[in-house]
C-alpha cells in the first residue's frame, strides 16, 4: 500500500530560532573545532595518555621533537611527557616562546599550545613538564567518520508536520545523514530539494535541522530508497550535540578495538 503525503515536507521551512543564523557562522565553526571546557580538554588528554599516541612539539622556526604523554596530573593541571633521546633537539624547543603540540587519534587531529615547558629529572630519567592547555583544537574531515545506525528506532528524522512520517537514518556524519526512505512514502525527495524536521540521534538527544538532498538511489522492487543529505542549516547548539554524539561513538569504537 502506498501512502501519499503533502508536498510541504519538501518545502523550505519558515525561519526558526534554531535554524538559519548567519551571524553565528563563526560560532558554528568554533563548536566544530575549539574546546574550552576543562572537562572536555582533560578527556582528550586522557585519550592521548591511554593510547600513547605520538605527540609532536614544534616551534615556528621548524624545530620539533616527538614525545608521548606519560602522566596527567588533573588536580594540579600538569602534563608530564617523555624527553627525547636526541639531546640536541631539545634546547631550541625549550627556548621557544611559541610551541604547538600536534597528535592524532584515528581520523582526529588534536592541537594545543604548550606554555612553560621545562625539562626536569624524575625517577632517574629526564621528563618534560608543562601546564595543561586551556584550549584545545580538534580537526576532523567532514565526511571522515560515519556513525552507523545500531538499530531501527534511532537515529531517525521526524519530518515537519503531524501527518508526516519518521524516516530511519542509516548513518550520521558531521556533514550530513543517509536516509532509508520507504518506497511507499511518496513523492520521494529529489536532488537539490530541502527537508526540514527533527533529527533524533538518541532518545534524549534531538534538534531541528534543515537538510539538502545530495543524491537519491532508488530501491528495486519496493525496497527503500537511499537518500544522502547534507546539513543546510545547523544551529551552534545542534552542531555541538552532533559532535558530542560522534565523539562518543568513536570512543566506543576505540574501546571495543582495545578489548578484542
Amino acid at each position: 500500500m502506498r501512502e501519499n503525503f503533502p508536498d510541504r515536507r519538501l518545502q523550505k521551512a519558515a525561519p526558526l530560532s534554531d535554524l538559519k543564523t548567519p551571524s553565528l557562522a563563526s560560532d558554528i565553526a568554533d563548536a566544530d573545532f575549539r574546546l574550552d571546557a576543562p572537562g572536555e580538554i582533560m578527556n582528550w588528554l586522557r585519550e592521548l595518555l591511554q593510547s600513547q599516541a605520538r605527540i609532536q612539539l614544534s616551534t615556528p622556526d621548524g624545530a620539533a621533537i616527538h614525545t608521548v604523554l606519560r602522566a596527567l596530573d588533573t588536580p594540579h593541571g600538569m602534563l608530564t611527557m617523555e624527553a627525547p633521546q636526541a639531546r640536541d633537539a631539545l634546547p631550541p624547543v625549550l627556548a621557544s616562546d611559541e610551541l604547538v603540540a600536534t597528535a592524532y587519534l584515528d581520523k582526529i587531529k588534536l592541537q594545543f599550545d604548550v606554555t612553560g615547558l621545562v625539562a626536569i629529572r624524575g625517577d632517574g630519567a629526564e621528563v618534560l613538564r608543562a601546564p595543561a592547555p586551556l584550549r584545545l583544537y580538534r580537526f576532523q574531515r567532514r565526511q571522515a567518520y560515519r556513525v552507523m545506525s545500531p538499530g531501527q528506532l534511532y537515529p531517525a528524522l521526524k519530518l515537519g508536520g503531524d501527518d508526516l512520517p519518521r524516516i530511519r537514518v542509516v548513518n550520521v556524519s558531521s556533514g550530513g545523514v543517509a536516509l532509508q526512505w520507504p518506497a511507499n512514502v511518496e513523492p520521494a525527495p529529489q536532488q537539490g530539494e530541502e527537508l526540514s524536521g527533527t533529527l533524533e540521534l538518541e532518545r534524549e538527544v534531538s534538534f531541528t535541522t534543515l537538510l539538502r538532498v545530495q543524491h537519491v538511489a532508488p530501491g528495486d522492487d519496493g525496497a527503500p530508497h537511499h537518500v544522502g543529505c547534507a546539513f543546510a542549516s545547523l544551529a551552534p547548539t545542534a552542531a555541538r550535540a552532533l559532535q558530542i554524539f560522534i565523539d562518543q561513538a568513536q570512543k566506543r569504537e576505540r574501546l571495543m578495538r582495545r578489548t578484542v
